[in-house]
């Protein structure tokens, strides 16, 4: 077998494929390498999403005229220079992979100058290949340019998102650079946004970046315990987000990403947080250089840790400390807030039920016919689920036990739903305020009150959907929320979308929308908990219409049963049962949970030894 030394050209467009992703990408490489030149003002100007063209201006160190070239050659970097410089890298880029990957697959201009030289330098890529190197007239610094990314490569280029949502990904990638490098001036402008920040600070980048409501609902994390220190801001235990997104890790500098730091700072807020909500935060870890690697991949958003222990604890104190002294009021604040949001509860719980009231005088409706998942778990989830008791381990032991293992074979085979009609079983009682206990000649029935009104609520917007009968409620007040940049971009994707399926979202701002009518069954919904699922939902790896419509609409039922239906009335269930036997609902949720499950006296009589 022969062994054959790849040309550069090729070589190149090889590497190019790890660190040319999309145009983000050549923004983030470029601004870092104006970084290590150290500059204090950048600018970024895109088009076309920056497929078109990008360019980034610095006043930084510059380029020598005779190292331009070297610049462009493979592995060539002024950032390292032996292999133990690797354990202490200190600049963003240190690879010398950039420039030599951008120019493969792109046009490149690079003008540049130094405060030594009199005069710059021009020098031009096209396609890989040295088209021109001249000097020229240039103020200190460099300006790169990058022109018809992938105009060669159509394979790569039909991959890239349409031009907005690049340049959602740039702007987002920008953000992140300001609250790393909150004492550098970044200047942004394309077709549809202009931005700059002032470089004044953290306080000024926060400011800038999230606005003035934000930055009042934080306070300030400083901790400093040598060899680590942690600086920055952390929301108010009362001001939270409904994703992720709002979460911001700069370790030396570096923008990065790390679920176990991640991890600390949800343990702290863990007890303030509602459900699907997630803490806001920016923080600097500064480490000495050989407790982290930054060297896992070419993009250098992932590092790894010599002490994973040390720093998620520091960090978590240095949170905690900042939170503490708002605890105390913001626990009253919860009381308040809890009490108000029963209130909500009681209000949403009859607005929903009355809503399933109207539906129980409609006539029968058509069957809709569903694949049934498979429910194969063999132990009642009513029985020894707290496993950490005494009690509760004694039980799920003994019910584990081969000897008894043959007991609960048959729970919850529903393939034949006709098989079961809730209306002929008798209500016998509640378990819990969410399973209603139903009799029927020698079986139990448990039914799950708000999976069952979930699939009554999702099979009913699917019908009103599909013969474009939907009927919508108009808000008193509409629900106002603030979404990240990308959030935003792929809400607007989607409004028609939302509108065809009863949700009025619109602008109300750059990165605000006000959600103001919502389909009629889902009146009473728990706003937060659907914008948070929205938020997921959108940010999925399935983007196809019909499946975003299908999680839409679970959402939707989901969010309208979380408040539960509060301790319904014996005329309440009556109405729930007779809806299920009206619709003939298949008997599991939207999301696959079985809405009843079934037991024989004689399966109870062997719990209980009676028989054997």
């Amino acid at each position: 077998m022969k062994i054959n030394k790849l040309p550069s050209e090729i070589f190149n467009r090889i590497a190019a494929g790890e660190v040319v992703e999309s145009p983000a990408s050549i923004v983030k490489e470029l601004a870092e390498n104006a970084i290590d030149a150290g500059a204090t003002e950048i600018s970024v100007s895109v088009r076309g999403g920056g497929i078109d063209k990008i360019s980034i201006t610095d006043n930084g160190s510059g380029i020598e005229f005779e190292d331009m070239p070297t610049a462009f050659m493979p592995h060539a970097t002024s950032k390292i220079k032996d292999i133990d410089d690797l354990d202490t890298i200190s600049t963003l880029g240190f690879r010398g992979e950039a420039l030599p990957s951008i120019a493969a697959v792109a046009d490149v201009t690079m003008v540049s100058r130094t405060r030594e030289c009199d005069i710059g330098g021009k020098i031009v890529y096209e396609n890989g290949r040295l088209k021109a190197h001249d000097e020229c007239g240039a103020g200190y610094g460099t300006t790169v340019t990058v022109e018809n990314l992938f105009k060669n490569i159509p394979a790569r280029k039909k991959f890239l998102n349409k031009p907005s949502r690049e340049e959602t990904k740039i702007f987002t990638l920008i953000e992140h650079l300001v609250l790393a490098n909150p004492d550098i001036v970044f200047k942004y402008d394309s077709e549809t946004k202009h931005f700059a920040s002032p470089g004044e600070g953290l306080e000024s980048a926060v400011f800038s970046v999230y606005g003035n409501n934000v930055l009042t609902n934080t306070a300030k994390a400083e901790l400093d315990e040598p060899p680590i220190k942690v600086s920055g801001f952390t929301c108010l235990p009362t001001f939270t987000k409904p994703s992720k997104n709002y979460q911001n890790i700069i370790i030396n500098g570096r923008y990065v990403e790390s679920a176990d730091i991640q991890y600390a700072v949800y343990s702290v807020y863990a007890p303030y947080l509602m459900k699907r909500q997630y803490p806001l935060f920016v923080l600097h870890i500064t480490m000495p250089f050989d407790m982290v690697d930054v060297n896992v991949h070419p993009g250098k958003m992932q590092v790894k840790f010599a002490d994973t222990v040390k720093i998620k604890s520091v960090v978590a104190r240095a949170v905690k400390n900042a939170i503490t002294p708002v605890l105390t009021d913001a626990k009253k604040l919860n009381d308040v807030d809890f009490k108000i949001e029963e209130r909500q509860d009681f209000g949403r719980s009859h607005n929903i039920m009355q809503s399933f009231l109207s539906t129980v005088s409609d006539p029968i409706f058509e069957k809709r016919s569903s694949e049934i998942p498979t429910y194969t778990d063999n132990i009642p989830d009513f029985i020894g689920r707290n496993e950490n008791s005494d009690v509760g381990a004694t039980v799920a032991t003994v019910l584990r036990d081969n000897k008894y293992s043959d007991i609960f074979t048959s729970v919850a085979d529903f393939s034949d739903t006709a098989a079961f009609v809730p209306i002929e079983c008798e209500y016998v009682g509640k378990l819990f305020n969410t399973y209603l206990v139903l009799e029927q000649g020698d079986k139990c029935y448990f039914i799950d009150q708000h999976a069952a009104h979930e699939k009554i609520l999702y099979d009913k917007l699917l019908r009103d959907y599909e013969k474009k009968r939907l009927q919508t409620q108009p808000l008193m007040i509409p629900f106002v929320f603030d979404v990240s940049a990308a959030d935003a971009e792929s809400i607007i994707e989607n409004i028609e979308l939302f509108e065809d399926c009863g949700f009025g979202i619109s602008p109300f701002g750059e990165y605000t929308f006000t959600l103001s009518y919502l389909p009629y069954e889902c009146a009473g919904i728990d706003m937060q908990a659907f914008v948070a699922d929205l938020l997921l939902l959108i940010n999925s790896r399935e983007k196809s219409p019909m499946v975003l419509k299908e999680r839409l609409m679970q959402a939707a039922c989901k969010a309208a049963v979380k408040g539960e239906i509060d301790d319904l009335d014996k005329s309440e269930i009556d109405a729930l049962l007779s809806e299920m036997t009206a619709q003939n609902i298949t008997l599991f949720c939207p999301h696959g949970r079985p809405i009843a499950v079934c037991f024989s006296k004689k399966e109870i009589e062997k719990w209980f030894k009676r028989i054997v």
